[in-house]
């Protein structure tokens, strides 16, 4: 486990430092090279992932096109967790834009953790809550805002994937096509 995710648990729950060293026996790394996978669709996804460094992006395909629904940064979490939370098949892939590594926990682990310590029933209830959060805004933004607006939110939101992410993954993210993603930057 690493500063950064230690950082990122005690920022949710008050766990002390020995609490956190004492499981650090049931995190694992894993290094993703680029175009590698996390989560295939049709698979369970058994596991939840801590991006320690790189990129991720999920998405889910439909008739052959593919739709953008996350990219995951250092610092975030990542599982197809609808997959996760029934344990089902996927619906969804996560896919390494670059090379990655991620710090990883099993589902059966996690679960005897939260059965352990109320402090890690917080971080999985607070980690529920941001990422329906984040899943709702952008709803909203997708179903009631302009183009220009969801263009505008993303580079607020991510502005360090703006130079590094395909113009075409960054537009099917927005709900747009890449011809009007290209006419909304080029008034800019």
């Amino acid at each position: 486990m690493n500063e950064a995710l230690k950082g990122l648990l005690k920022s949710i729950a008050p766990f002390s430092n020995q609490e956190l060293d004492d499981v650090q026996h049931l995190f694992t790394f894993e290094t993703l090279k680029k175009d590698e996978y996390f989560c295939k669709a049709g698979r369970i996804s058994d596991r939840i992932g801590f991006v320690k460094s790189g990129l991720l992006r999920s998405y889910f395909t439909i008739k052959d096109k593919e739709t953008t629904t996350f990219f995951q940064t250092p610092g975030s979490l990542a599982t197809a967790l609808l997959s996760f939370l029934q344990m089902k098949p996927a619906l969804e892939n996560i896919q390494a834009m670059e090379d990655s590594e991620l710090i990883i926990i099993a589902k059966r682990d996690l679960l005897n953790l939260y059965d352990q310590n109320w402090k890690w029933q917080q971080v999985g209830r607070i980690v529920i809550e941001e990422y329906y959060i984040k899943m709702e805004q952008r709803l909203i933004i997708l179903q009631s805002q302009s183009a220009h607006y969801r263009y505008e939110y993303f580079l607020k939101e991510y502005p360090e994937l703006i130079q590094s992410v395909p113009l075409y993954y960054i537009a099917s993210f927005l709900g747009m096509s890449p011809e009007t993603l290209s006419r909304i930057r080029k008034l800019k």
